[in-house]
Protein backbone atom coordinates (compact mmCIF):
# COMPACT_ATOMS: atom_id res chain seq x y z
CA UNK A 1 0.00 0.00 0.00
CA UNK A 2 1.44 3.36 -0.78
CA UNK A 3 2.08 5.81 2.09
CA UNK A 4 0.30 8.92 1.25
CA UNK A 5 0.78 10.80 4.09
CA UNK A 6 3.99 11.05 6.42
CA UNK A 7 3.36 12.76 9.31
CA UNK A 8 6.42 13.88 12.17
CA UNK A 9 6.57 15.21 15.36
CA UNK A 10 10.19 18.18 15.26
CA UNK A 11 11.50 18.07 18.80
CA UNK A 12 13.34 14.97 19.62
CA UNK A 13 12.25 13.25 16.54
CA UNK A 14 12.29 14.89 12.84
CA UNK A 15 15.37 17.50 14.68
CA UNK A 16 18.86 16.75 16.17
CA UNK A 17 19.45 17.95 19.97
CA UNK A 18 20.79 21.11 18.17
CA UNK A 19 17.38 22.03 16.33
CA UNK A 20 19.08 21.63 13.10
CA UNK A 21 17.93 19.05 10.21
CA UNK A 22 19.94 17.61 7.33
CA UNK A 23 18.04 20.45 4.77
CA UNK A 24 19.67 19.37 1.59
CA UNK A 25 18.62 15.72 1.88
CA UNK A 26 14.74 16.24 3.01
CA UNK A 27 14.74 18.93 0.26
CA UNK A 28 15.04 15.94 -2.15
CA UNK A 29 12.86 13.88 -0.43
CA UNK A 30 9.91 16.58 -0.45
CA UNK A 31 10.74 17.21 -4.47
CA UNK A 32 10.22 13.38 -4.44
CA UNK A 33 6.77 13.33 -2.16
CA UNK A 34 5.08 16.42 -4.36
CA UNK A 35 5.60 14.61 -7.68
CA UNK A 36 4.32 11.59 -6.03
CA UNK A 37 1.26 13.03 -4.79
CA UNK A 38 2.58 12.48 -0.98
CA UNK A 39 2.11 14.61 2.03
CA UNK A 40 4.18 15.96 4.67
CA UNK A 41 2.71 16.66 7.75
CA UNK A 42 4.50 18.42 10.69
CA UNK A 43 2.90 17.48 14.13
CA UNK A 44 3.95 19.80 16.51
CA UNK A 45 3.16 20.57 20.07
CA UNK A 46 5.19 23.78 19.18
CA UNK A 47 3.45 27.09 17.78
CA UNK A 48 2.62 27.35 14.39
CA UNK A 49 5.50 30.45 13.56
CA UNK A 50 7.81 28.33 14.98
CA UNK A 51 7.60 25.57 13.02
CA UNK A 52 7.35 26.89 9.86
CA UNK A 53 10.22 28.92 10.83
CA UNK A 54 12.20 25.67 10.99
CA UNK A 55 11.60 24.98 7.67
CA UNK A 56 12.22 28.65 6.37
CA UNK A 57 13.82 28.02 3.23
CA UNK A 58 12.50 24.39 1.96
CA UNK A 59 10.94 24.63 -1.35
CA UNK A 60 7.95 22.55 -1.52
CA UNK A 61 4.32 21.49 -0.21
CA UNK A 62 4.35 21.23 3.68
CA UNK A 63 1.02 21.16 5.91
CA UNK A 64 1.42 21.68 9.71
CA UNK A 65 -0.88 20.08 12.32
CA UNK A 66 0.50 22.93 15.19
CA UNK A 67 -0.23 23.70 18.95
CA UNK A 68 -0.34 19.63 19.68
CA UNK A 69 -3.31 19.34 17.25
CA UNK A 70 -5.24 22.87 17.77
CA UNK A 71 -4.34 23.98 14.71
CA UNK A 72 -4.24 22.95 11.23
CA UNK A 73 -2.75 25.06 8.53
CA UNK A 74 -2.41 24.31 5.00
CA UNK A 75 1.61 25.56 3.21
CA UNK A 76 -0.67 28.76 1.52
CA UNK A 77 -1.75 30.09 5.29
CA UNK A 78 -4.52 28.79 4.96
CA UNK A 79 -6.31 27.59 8.68
CA UNK A 80 -8.12 24.02 8.05
CA UNK A 81 -9.15 23.48 11.67
CA UNK A 82 -8.60 24.90 15.15
CA UNK A 83 -9.86 24.14 18.78
CA UNK A 84 -9.69 26.99 21.12
CA UNK A 85 -9.45 27.24 25.12
CA UNK A 86 -12.61 29.08 26.58
CA UNK A 87 -10.76 32.57 28.41
CA UNK A 88 -12.87 31.56 31.31
CA UNK A 89 -11.56 27.82 31.60
CA UNK A 90 -8.02 29.42 30.56
CA UNK A 91 -8.03 32.14 33.83
CA UNK A 92 -9.40 29.20 36.03
CA UNK A 93 -6.09 27.25 34.66
CA UNK A 94 -4.20 29.98 35.53
CA UNK A 95 -5.35 30.66 39.02
CA UNK A 96 -5.19 26.31 39.54
CA UNK A 97 -1.58 26.30 39.20
CA UNK A 98 -0.95 29.91 40.85
CA UNK A 99 -2.63 28.45 43.96
CA UNK A 100 -1.75 24.84 44.06
CA UNK A 101 1.81 25.25 46.31
CA UNK A 102 3.42 22.03 44.57
CA UNK A 103 3.26 24.01 41.74
CA UNK A 104 5.47 26.58 42.94
CA UNK A 105 8.34 27.85 40.47
CA UNK A 106 6.29 27.07 36.98
CA UNK A 107 7.74 29.11 33.78
CA UNK A 108 4.10 29.37 31.61
CA UNK A 109 4.09 30.20 27.81
CA UNK A 110 0.25 30.91 26.19
CA UNK A 111 -0.18 30.50 22.54
CA UNK A 112 -2.72 32.34 21.01
CA UNK A 113 -3.69 33.22 16.85
CA UNK A 114 -2.03 36.61 17.88
CA UNK A 115 1.09 35.75 19.10
CA UNK A 116 2.87 33.85 22.48
CA UNK A 117 2.38 35.87 26.00
CA UNK A 118 4.90 35.43 28.43
CA UNK A 119 5.81 36.97 32.07
CA UNK A 120 8.28 38.98 32.40
CA UNK A 121 10.45 36.52 34.89
CA UNK A 122 9.66 33.72 31.92
CA UNK A 123 10.97 36.18 29.14
CA UNK A 124 14.43 34.28 28.27
CA UNK A 125 16.35 33.08 24.77
CA UNK A 126 14.94 29.62 24.89
CA UNK A 127 11.31 30.59 25.04
CA UNK A 128 12.22 33.44 21.96
CA UNK A 129 13.48 30.20 20.32
CA UNK A 130 10.63 28.79 20.81
CA UNK A 131 7.79 31.25 20.40
CA UNK A 132 7.31 34.01 17.60
CA UNK A 133 5.77 37.56 17.83
CA UNK A 134 6.45 36.87 21.84
CA UNK A 135 4.17 39.55 24.24
CA UNK A 136 5.58 40.18 27.54
CA UNK A 137 2.48 40.49 29.92
CA UNK A 138 2.58 41.44 33.36
CA UNK A 139 -0.84 39.48 34.20
CA UNK A 140 -1.54 36.33 32.03
CA UNK A 141 -5.17 36.54 32.58
CA UNK A 142 -5.51 39.70 30.79
CA UNK A 143 -4.53 37.88 27.57
CA UNK A 144 -7.33 38.34 25.30
CA UNK A 145 -6.85 36.18 22.56
CA UNK A 146 -7.82 33.17 20.50
CA UNK A 147 -6.00 30.53 23.27
CA UNK A 148 -4.70 27.24 21.99
CA UNK A 149 -2.66 26.12 24.52
CA UNK A 150 -0.90 26.60 27.88
CA UNK A 151 2.43 25.47 28.06
CA UNK A 152 4.40 24.66 31.84
CA UNK A 153 7.30 23.84 33.03
CA UNK A 154 9.63 23.35 36.18
CA UNK A 155 13.40 23.02 36.70
CA UNK A 156 12.74 20.28 38.70
CA UNK A 157 9.90 18.66 38.70
CA UNK A 158 8.23 15.55 37.49
CA UNK A 159 5.87 16.97 34.62
CA UNK A 160 3.77 13.82 35.02
CA UNK A 161 2.52 14.68 38.62
CA UNK A 162 1.52 17.85 37.93
CA UNK A 163 0.09 16.84 34.41
CA UNK A 164 -2.07 14.60 36.40
CA UNK A 165 -3.30 16.96 39.00
CA UNK A 166 -4.03 19.43 36.63
CA UNK A 167 -6.61 16.72 34.75
CA UNK A 168 -8.41 15.38 37.86
CA UNK A 169 -9.04 18.92 38.52
CA UNK A 170 -10.31 20.04 35.48
CA UNK A 171 -12.29 16.77 35.01
CA UNK A 172 -11.97 16.38 30.72
CA UNK A 173 -12.93 20.13 30.62
CA UNK A 174 -9.39 20.68 29.72
CA UNK A 175 -5.87 18.00 29.37
CA UNK A 176 -2.57 18.14 30.36
CA UNK A 177 -0.23 16.02 28.11
CA UNK A 178 3.65 16.11 28.81
CA UNK A 179 5.49 17.13 26.18
CA UNK A 180 9.26 16.66 27.05
CA UNK A 181 11.08 16.99 29.99
CA UNK A 182 9.85 18.83 32.46
CA UNK A 183 7.06 20.21 30.79
CA UNK A 184 3.54 19.74 30.01
CA UNK A 185 0.77 21.61 27.49
CA UNK A 186 -2.61 21.80 28.92
CA UNK A 187 -5.33 21.60 25.45
CA UNK A 188 -8.82 21.44 24.94
CA UNK A 189 -10.08 17.96 26.51
CA UNK A 190 -10.46 16.56 22.43
CA UNK A 191 -7.66 18.19 20.97
CA UNK A 192 -4.14 16.13 20.06
CA UNK A 193 -1.98 15.52 17.69
CA UNK A 194 -4.27 12.57 15.98
CA UNK A 195 -7.05 14.66 16.01
CA UNK A 196 -5.37 17.21 13.38
CA UNK A 197 -4.18 13.91 11.50
CA UNK A 198 -7.24 12.48 11.17
CA UNK A 199 -8.62 15.89 10.09
CA UNK A 200 -6.03 15.58 7.22
CA UNK A 201 -6.87 11.91 6.62
CA UNK A 202 -10.89 13.08 6.14
CA UNK A 203 -9.90 16.08 4.00
CA UNK A 204 -7.21 14.15 1.63
CA UNK A 205 -9.74 11.21 1.59
CA UNK A 206 -6.55 8.98 2.88
CA UNK A 207 -6.36 5.97 5.51
CA UNK A 208 -4.42 5.13 8.41
CA UNK A 209 -2.80 2.24 6.51
CA UNK A 210 -1.71 5.24 3.52
CA UNK A 211 -0.19 6.84 6.89
CA UNK A 212 3.07 6.81 8.42
CA UNK A 213 3.87 9.14 11.74
CA UNK A 214 6.77 9.25 14.39
CA UNK A 215 7.10 10.30 17.67
CA UNK A 216 9.34 10.26 20.01
CA UNK A 217 7.13 11.34 23.32
CA UNK A 218 3.17 11.70 25.42
CA UNK A 219 1.94 14.16 23.02
CA UNK A 220 2.79 11.38 20.00
CA UNK A 221 0.43 8.75 21.38
CA UNK A 222 -2.36 9.45 19.79
CA UNK A 223 -1.13 10.24 16.61
CA UNK A 224 0.88 7.15 16.20
CA UNK A 225 -2.21 4.76 16.54
CA UNK A 226 -3.49 6.85 13.49
CA UNK A 227 -1.06 5.29 11.15
CA UNK A 228 -0.41 2.08 10.60
CA UNK A 229 3.21 2.91 9.82
CA UNK A 230 3.51 3.99 13.10
CA UNK A 231 7.62 4.65 14.17
CA UNK A 232 8.80 5.12 17.63
CA UNK A 233 12.33 6.96 17.43
CA UNK A 234 15.06 4.54 18.84
CA UNK A 235 15.73 7.63 21.76
CA UNK A 236 11.61 7.53 22.66
CA UNK A 237 10.53 7.22 25.94
CA UNK A 238 8.66 3.51 26.84
CA UNK A 239 5.17 3.64 26.10
CA UNK A 240 5.76 5.41 22.74
CA UNK A 241 7.58 2.20 21.35
CA UNK A 242 4.98 -0.22 23.12
CA UNK A 243 2.57 1.64 21.27
CA UNK A 244 3.88 2.28 17.75
CA UNK A 245 4.59 -0.81 15.44
CA UNK A 246 8.08 -0.41 14.80
CA UNK A 247 11.31 1.02 15.71
CA UNK A 248 13.63 3.81 13.97
CA UNK A 249 17.27 1.74 13.82
CA UNK A 250 18.92 5.13 14.62
CA UNK A 251 18.04 8.11 17.28
CA UNK A 252 16.84 12.24 15.97
CA UNK A 253 20.91 12.93 16.46
CA UNK A 254 21.54 10.50 13.11
CA UNK A 255 18.47 10.92 11.10
CA UNK A 256 16.44 8.33 12.31
CA UNK A 257 13.45 9.69 10.25
CA UNK A 258 15.15 10.49 7.30
CA UNK A 259 16.30 7.45 6.91
CA UNK A 260 13.12 6.03 7.32
CA UNK A 261 11.39 8.60 4.54
CA UNK A 262 14.10 6.91 2.05
CA UNK A 263 12.33 3.60 2.59
CA UNK A 264 9.03 4.85 1.95
CA UNK A 265 9.97 6.54 -0.75
CA UNK A 266 11.05 3.91 -2.88
CA UNK A 267 7.82 1.79 -1.70
CA UNK A 268 5.56 4.14 -2.46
Amino acid sequence: MKVKIIATDLDGTFLRDDHQFDRDRFQLQLDQMNRQGQHFVVASGNQLQHCIDVFAGIDGELTYVAENGGLVMDNHGQTLHESLIDLDLFRELLTFVATTPAMAGVQISVSGKQGAYVRPQDDNPLMRYFLSNLHVVDDLTTVNDHVYKVNFSWPDADANVHAAAINRHFDKRLRATVSGGNGLDVIPPHVHKAAGLAYLQAHWQVTPSETAAFGDNGNDLEMLREADYSYAMKNAIAPVKQVATYETPRDNNHDGVLAIIDGLLTDA
